[in-house]
């Protein structure tokens, strides 16, 4: 429908938290491209999460202490912290997908962001993270897109 406002979700896997933390990160520049698509495909006034687990942020070393980490606080960047239920379902994801456990966290943190939003995982590793997006609940609103 022609100006819809769709709700949107975008998890950033490692290399996209660190792209997007970093001002001097090669690809950072690419990653304010992607957010700006992403807020423009879901259209004006829509609302847009940007998160990542926790597990991600400290396999990134992204410190929200450290200097030139701004950019998190200018998108909102939301931690996804892991309790004993989401834990229990990224070993499932782990399991089923022979992944690791970051990864299954980051695809843990997309399925519950599909229950009601369409979400985008930015990722270099689209070929795990593919594979596990396939065992969540919701796949179909989930898009798996590189950096």
């Amino acid at each position: 429908m022609a100006g819809a406002r769709l709700s949107a979700a975008l998890v950033l896997d490692n290399e996209a938290l660190q792209a997007l933390a970093d001002p001097r990160h090669s690809k950072h520049r690419v990653m304010l491209e992607k957010i700006a698509a992403v807020k423009y495909e879901s259209g004006r006034g829509a609302s847009v999460r940007v998160v990542t687990p926790t597990a991600v942020r400290v396999e990134a070393l992204v410190s929200r202490r450290t200097a030139g980490t701004a950019s998190l606080g200018r998108f909102n960047v939301q931690d996804i912290a892991l309790d004993s239920t989401r834990t229990d379902r990224c070993v499932t994801l782990a399991a089923a997908a022979s992944a690791t456990a970051v990864d299954a966290t980051v695809a843990e943190a997309a399925e519950s962001e599909a229950r009601t939003r369409h979400v985008s995982v930015y990722t270099s590793d689209v070929g795990d993270l593919t594979r596990l997006v396939a065992q969540v609940d919701n796949s179909a609103r989930v898009r798996v897109r590189p950096i």
